[in-house]
C-alpha cells in the first residue's frame, strides 16, 4: 500500500465505498475461489467500474490486514479529506437551526471503540463527531471494519484543540453534556430534545477535567449490577438512543 493511500476491506465497508466513492478506488483484492454472493456481486460492480480485479490466496490477502478478518476482499483507495477546525466552522452555522446532535469524544484510543461509536452515531443521525488530533485513535482501517461502512456517512472532525472546539459548539447554541460514571444527576433527566452535544471520555480515565470545566451539565448512566461502569462504545450508544428516544416522543 501507498503511503498516500488507504486500505478497507470488509464487505459492508467496500459496498459503501462503491456506493458513496468509487472514484477513490485504486486497487481490488478478491480472495481467490471464495464462495461468497456478496463478494461475487462486489466483483462485478468493480468489473463495471472498469478496475482491475485480482484473486489472491486466503493466507496472502490474511497479511495484507494482519490477519484482521477481510471478509475475502481489500480494496486500496484514496484517502478521503480530513475534516478540521475550519470544517466545525462551517457545520456548526450551517446546523444552527437543524437541533443538532453532536459526539464529542474526549481520549478514546481504542481504534475499535471509536469504530463501535461511529457506527452509533450513524444510526441515530448524529450531525457530527468531534475527536482530539492528539490523544485519540485514528479513523484507520480497523476503525472502517468496526464501524461497516459507517464512516462514509458520518462526519469525523479532527480538531487541533478539544476545549476550544467544544467553546465553539456552546456559542453555536448547543447545550453540552459529559458522561461521568460519578455524577449524581442522571442521563434520564436531562432534556435531550434540544441542540446537544455529548461528550464521553476515554477508555479508563474518562474526561480530562479541562475538558469536563466545559460542561453545562455532567450527567451518569445508572449502574444498578456490580460492575463499575460501561465500555465506552457501549455507554455512548445507550445515551445516543435516549437522545433518539426523547426526540420521537410527543
Amino acid at each position: 500500500m501507498g503511503k498516500r493511500t488507504e486500505q478497507i476491506f470488509g464487505i459492508h465497508a467496500v459496498n459503501q465505498i462503491l456506493e458513496i466513492s468509487p472514484d477513490r478506488i485504486l486497487n481490488v483484492w478478491i480472495q481467490e475461489a471464495i464462495n461468497s454472493e456478496s463478494v461475487r456481486t462486489i466483483q462485478d460492480d468493480m468489473n463495471k467500474l472498469g478496475l482491475s480485479v485480482q484473486s489472491v490466496p486466503r493466507a496472502s490477502m490474511s497479511r495484507m490486514v494482519k490477519n484482521q478478518n477481510h471478509q475475502g476482499v481489500i480494496i486500496e483507495v484514496k484517502p478521503a479529506k480530513k475534516k478540521t477546525d475550519q470544517d466545525l466552522d462551517g457545520i456548526l452555522e450551517l446546523n444552527k437551526e437543524n437541533n443538532p446532535l453532536y459526539l464529542i469524544l474526549d481520549s478514546v484510543q481504542d481504534p475499535h471503540n471509536l469504530g463501535a461509536c461511529i457506527r452509533t452515531a450513524d444510526a441515530t443521525a448524529v450531525t457530527a463527531i468531534i475527536i482530539p488530533k492528539d490523544r485519540s485513535a485514528s479513523v484507520n482501517e480497523t476503525v472502517r471494519k468496526v464501524a461497516s461502512g459507517a464512516v462514509e456517512n458520518v462526519t469525523v472532525i479532527s480538531v487541533v484543540n478539544l476545549v476550544r472546539a467544544i467553546k465553539k459548539i456552546k456559542e453555536s447554541g448547543a447545550w453540552v453534556i459529559g458522561a461521568d460514571g460519578e455524577a449524581e444527576q442522571s442521563i434520564y433527566d436531562m432534556n435531550l430534545k434540544v441542540p446537544t452535544a455529548i461528550i464521553m471520555g476515554g477508555e479508563g480515565k474518562g474526561m480530562r477535567e479541562s475538558v469536563m470545566k466545559e460542561c453545562d451539565y455532567v450527567a451518569s448512566l445508572p449502574i444498578l449490577g456490580q460492575i463499575e461502569s460501561l465500555n465506552v462504545s457501549v455507554a455512548t450508544g445507550v445515551i445516543l438512543y435516549e437522545v433518539v428516544r426523547q426526540r420521537q416522543t410527543k
